[in-house]
């Protein structure tokens, strides 16, 4: 039982310091849910041209944050396996977080977590998460959509991704 409070403890400290980090920061986000179990944050930011809605959630029961983020379209079954290819692409030179694709529903969603494990993580932390899936899901959201819609093969897309990587 006592663990079990020293975990509920440890969430609210990070769930403290996460919103004064989006307080200080003049961010506009909106609490979805917090509760001793979970913690739900959205935020939205303009990306070049698509919205990037992150969902930062704080799991009591895993001492863990997620930041997760869908993209607003649904790859088409006749691009799922190249779109599992160029996925796969993706996350190879990702140092932090990766990108998943539902191979039934054809979801993408970018997705970084970290453990707090009896800590307190700092609000330079809390806003690396952030700002990091940020700019990495702008980075590749529209390569995912010109991709989805025709407008990018594959090797069209590996050869960007190549481009991205020397710099």
């Amino acid at each position: 039982m006592e663990a079990e409070q020293n975990r509920i403890e440890t969430a609210a400290k990070n769930t403290e310091v996460m919103i004064s980090m989006l307080n200080r920061r003049d961010l506009k986000y909106t609490v979805m849910e917090q509760t001793d179990a979970r913690t739900h944050i959205k935020i939205t930011f303009t990306g070049e041209d698509i919205p990037i809605p992150l969902h930062i959630i704080l799991r009591t029961d895993r001492q863990i944050v997620s930041v997760l983020s869908p993209m607003p379209f649904r790859i088409s079954e006749a691009r799922m396996q190249d779109a599992a290819i160029a996925v796969t692409a993706a996350n190879h030179g990702l140092i932090d977080g990766s990108f998943d694709l539902n191979m039934k529903t054809g979801e993408i969603r970018f997705r970084l977590t970290s453990c707090f494990i009896g800590t307190v993580l700092s609000e330079e932390l809390f806003a690396y998460l952030m700002y990091v899936s940020a700019e990495t899901i702008d980075r590749y959201n529209d390569r995912f959509r010109d991709f989805n819609e025709g407008r990018l093969d594959l090797a069209g897309f590996l050869a960007a991704d190549e481009a991205d990587a020397r710099g």
